[in-house]
């Protein structure tokens, strides 16, 4: 039989487990919201995106990023990596809050805005204008003509480069050769997209044909402070060489950095190619992007810097289309008389057409 004593203690020890921890406070869970930066996202395979998340209070845990679809968009920290074509949604969580990010990955298309198939028998006014000059920026030798070196017939534009003397009508100076400039300046002009054409280059040392592009309204001055975008150079003392660059203010034939990037390749002269410049806003984590391509294989590619000014990349204003055969000056070289006197062999450029892309998804 168990005295008082015994009982009176086991009591006093169970007591404590039957009454509430009085002195124990309870926390009230925290209550998060979060949001990000982006909600909806249109991107293309093999990119990266960084998507930032606030959250509010300040939270010390982590945010917990997952993808619906990790074989399209895989998601670290933030940062997407785009795989293939395909949608998927990103998912941030903290605590009990979560936010989404539809993310949809395609290769972008391109819409048909304007084209010139040359299939008629004189050049466009209504999109082209003659350039009438002699000589150019960089010591070039020739007379541009209106119209007189320039044929449109049979679907091709041709431009014939000859050794002819003749004089200017605008400054009176006489030219040892002649070729053709034509422009598209106040015409077509546009801001992004895809442009191309398809040429045939000529042959023979001293020429320097080219389709380039130049700002319509020089909205940060005179070159090179406004940019020049050069799709396509050749020099027919390089027979396989292809050149794309630009030139901005900071980067420049004067200064000696301007970008540039060469392609060699066989069958360059007297033979069709397709020379493309895809001139793309947001291209790789929201920065700006020059792209070229040649024959549809991508041949150079330059993306804008982090935080880079007009002085860098005044590449957000129109910019209009330049198609040309420069003969001599410092890249084309002295001219071949012989070859450039041939009428049995002239020297031509020839465009079978050109066409203008403004993107679509």
């Amino acid at each position: 039989m168990k005295s008082v004593w015994n009982i009176l203690f086991s009591a006093v020890m169970v007591l404590p487990l039957l009454l509430p921890g009085c002195n124990e406070p309870t926390e009230e869970p925290v209550s998060y919201t979060i949001t990000l930066s982006d909600n909806q996202l249109n991107l293309r395979p093999e990119r990266s995106y960084t998507l930032t998340a606030t959250v509010v209070p300040v939270s010390m845990e982590a945010v917990v990023w997952t993808s619906s679809n990790p074989d399209v968009v895989s998601v670290v920290a933030g940062i997407l990596t785009t795989k293939t074509e395909g949608d998927a949604t990103i998912t941030a969580t903290v605590g009990e809050a979560s936010a989404v990010c539809q993310v949809h990955v395609a290769v972008p298309q391109y819409q048909l805005v304007w084209e010139d198939n040359f299939d008629g028998t004189a050049l466009d006014t209504n999109s082209w204008s003659n350039l009438v000059q002699g000589g150019g920026g960089n010591g070039e030798v020739m007379l541009y003509t209106d119209g007189e070196n320039l044929t449109v017939a049979d679907g091709l534009l041709t431009i014939t480069a000859r050794k002819e003397r003749k004089q200017s009508p605008v400054s009176g100076n006489y030219f040892n050769y002649t070729s053709a400039s034509i422009n598209t300046k106040d015409k077509v002009r546009f801001t992004y997209g895809k442009v191309e054409a398809r040429i045939s280059l000529p042959s023979g040392v001293g020429t320097w044909p080219a389709f380039w592009m130049m700002p319509n309204d020089n909205v940060y001055g005179t070159w090179p402070r406004s940019g020049e975008i050069d799709i396509m150079e050749h020099t027919g003392s390089d027979v396989r060489m292809i050149s794309h660059a630009y030139h901005t203010k900071n980067r420049n034939g004067m200064t000696g950095g301007n970008w540039s990037m060469k392609t060699y390749m066989d069958n360059v002269e007297d033979a069709f190619h397709t020379y493309t410049l895809e001139w793309e806003e947001d291209y790789l984590d929201g920065k700006p992007a020059l792209l070229f391509y040649v024959d549809g294989e991508r041949t150079g590619i330059r993306v804008a810097d982090d935080g880079a000014t007009w002085e860098d990349w005044p590449f957000d204003q129109d910019f209009y289309i330049i198609l040309n055969l420069a003969i001599g000056g410092t890249w084309g070289g002295t001219p071949d008389d012989d070859r450039l006197s041939d009428p049995n062999n002239p020297v031509q450029m020839q465009v079978d057409w050109v066409r203008l892309y403004q993107r679509q998804y």
